[in-house]
């Protein structure tokens, strides 16, 4: 009876081990955060940059990211506001320069990529030519997907990554380039 005893509370006591390991295997799976804290901290400072008038813009000297629909290099249509806010801010203050910097996402090929990031900024230069702003205050440089806001390849990381950045500078151009 003894060692029928013994051997039961063995059996039990390697069951409950080998359930334990299981257990602690499935807790040590690693788990994906449920947005990537750079994508949630790009959409933060975004939106409250978006909200900026044209005298908070000159002060702050920051300006949003406009984010791009898929293969598009047409602006959407929430960024026509701000880019008119840019417009007056430029054509009030001569002295503000704008980079606009663009960016694609890893969707296709390294020579695609750079001419869509690159045509993305020339539509808002474009633009905001079209509003008053001399050509020769803004300046393109076109990225492609070599500077990622996140590595996370979720269609929300990838949104991130279709942008143009949008940067104030006092300075004169060739002190800068």
């Amino acid at each position: 009876m003894k060692v029928r005893h013994l051997f039961l509370v063995g059996l039990t006591l390697m069951l409950g081990a080998c359930a334990s390991n299981q257990q602690k295997e499935v807790d040590d799976a690693p788990r994906l955060p449920a947005k990537d804290p750079n994508v949630a901290l790009f959409e933060e400072q975004n939106y409250k940059l978006y909200k900026q008038s044209v005298t908070q813009m000159y002060r702050s000297m920051k300006l949003p990211a406009i984010n791009y629909d898929f293969d598009s290099i047409r602006p959407p249509e929430y960024a026509y506001p701000l880019l008119d806010k840019v417009a007056t801010l430029m054509k009030e203050k001569k002295n503000i320069h704008l980079i606009l910097e663009g960016h694609s996402d890893v969707l296709g090929s390294d020579e695609y990529n750079y001419w869509l990031s690159g045509s993305r900024a020339a539509a808002l230069k474009s633009y905001l030519v079209s509003r008053g702003v001399e050509a020769d205050r803004i300046r393109i440089h076109a990225y492609g997907n070599t500077r990622p806001i996140t590595l996370d390849n979720s269609s929300d990381g990838r949104l991130a990554n279709r942008r143009v950045d949008m940067k104030l500078t006092k300075r004169v151009w060739n002190s800068v380039y």
